[in-house]
């Protein structure tokens, strides 16, 4: 993959986990152990090296050819003709034939190129189609890493509910025991208690389901030990393309589009190789025999050099047919290639405009956290003073919780357009 330009996630450096026992992942980290354990990549990997190994089969077909083709026959008894007066032994009871012919194709030759160029074509989208399944990995365990650290942080802010629901309470028994409070109050953030509780193992098993599974897309066995370390930038980043550089972008790094190229490429040679079977194919030949058991009237050893020519003259329409259904894959090819690019287009257009709308939408999370954090203080401070009832409080408390969880989510879905803007334009999610 080419560098890339644009930065996705800013991620401290790491040395890279091991894949047996990784420790505690980084962003970096475990983006690149993925790209070295997934099995999609190394799926890929065997279709670039099938590929390629076709194309060299292909190339090689155009070089001369040698074969070998020997036969010993035992009769019963040898073939005798009496003449003359004399008897003759046209063949004695054993005999050989060995035969070593070279032959190198003449107008194939044409034919043969067009069949090779028609092989690297597909040799080369074959390659295109590992950098998108690189593409595909990277992106898939960047945005499984960060929802993994998305569901940690709404279980922490579920616990941190807990936690202060659980102060109240303990709280309102004391102030119940003092006759200040009474017993709705306590009731109240009981039942408050009880419902925060269920919330905080509800975001306990999102974040182990979201470790799960970014557990499968690194490659590892399900159930395999991982941590993940949050080194993601407390302040995000601004973006770093404009929607015109980013749509620059993807047409020039997207592996689909040059895949889509080398797929026309490859369909035109085949188009090609198609017509040039409707010539006749001319072969030079040279052929050394060597004969037993049949000599005098055969030479032991002959050598000569010649041309051999094949022309399939009528056969229905078939070779002319495999022509035109050529040629209509070539269009099919121009047309799939024509629509991706809009395909394309549109995808780089919408991530960045998610990406833009997220970035927005951080500074109204935060005001919005500042500003129901400072509500329940007050809230607080209200009801110690005997002027803020219990439903006061607990509904400051509901609408704290919110918002501290609609900031992480926001910093977190931030980052998840920028992963997802990244392989919109062809980069790999880095630092």
């Amino acid at each position: 993959m080419k560098p890339p330009i644009f930065i996705a996630v800013v991620a401290l450096a790491a040395a890279p986990a091991r894949a047996d026992a990784p420790a505690k992942l980084t962003f970096s980290s475990a983006i690149e152990l993925a790209l070295g354990q997934n099995p999609d990549i190394a799926i890929a990997r065997e279709g670039v090296a099938g590929a390629d190994a076709q194309a060299a089969g292909a190339r090689a077909r155009r070089l001369p050819v040698l074969s070998i083709e020997a036969q010993g026959s035992l009769y019963r008894e040898p073939y005798a003709l009496p003449f003359g007066g004399m008897t003759f032994t046209l063949y004695h009871r054993d005999t050989t034939a060995t035969s070593i012919t070279v032959s190198e194709p003449l107008t194939g030759l044409a034919y043969l190129s067009e069949l090779v160029g028609a092989a690297e074509h597909a040799a080369a989208a074959s390659r295109d189609d590992y950098d998108r399944v690189r593409l595909d990995t990277a992106y898939r365990t960047a945005d499984a890493y960060i929802r993994v650290l998305e569901a940690r942080a709404s279980a922490d802010v579920a616990h941190r509910s807990v936690t202060d629901i659980q102060s109240e309470l303990d709280r309102a028994i004391q102030l119940r025991a003092a006759d200040t409070y009474t017993d709705i109050d306590v009731l109240r953030f009981r039942s408050a208690k009880a419902a925060a509780d269920q919330g905080a193992l509800r975001a306990d098993t999102a974040a182990e389901t979201a470790l799960a599974s970014l557990v499968l897309q690194l490659g590892l066995h399900d159930g395999a030990a991982i941590d993940v370390a949050d080194d993601l930038p407390a302040t995000p980043p601004a973006m770093a393309m404009t929607l015109d550089q980013a749509l620059a972008r993807a047409i020039a790094a997207r592996p689909e589009l040059r895949a889509a190229h080398d797929q026309i490429e490859a369909a035109e040679h085949t188009r090609k190789s198609a017509r040039d079977a409707l010539l006749p194919d001319i072969r030079a030949v040279a052929v050394w025999t060597h004969l037993t058991g049949v000599q005098p009237f055969e030479p032991e050893d002959a050598e000569f050099l010649g041309v051999r020519v094949s022309w399939n003259i009528w056969d229905w329409g078939s070779t002319y047919d495999a022509e035109r259904e050529a040629r209509a894959s070539v269009h099919r090819a121009e047309l799939t290639a024509q629509s991706l690019v809009d395909q394309v287009r549109l995808d780089v257009r919408t991530r960045w405009l998610d990406a833009r709308t997220a970035f927005d939408s951080l500074a109204a999370a935060q005001t919005q956290q500042q500003t129901a954090d400072e509500a329940l203080r007050l809230q607080k401070v209200r009801f110690d003073a005997a002027a803020a009832t219990t439903t006061d409080v607990l509904d400051a408390e509901t609408d704290a919780a919110k918002a501290r969880l609609a900031f992480a989510v926001a910093r977190y879905d931030y980052y998840l357009a920028l992963v997802a803007l990244a392989r919109s334009v062809g980069d790999l999610p880095s630092r």
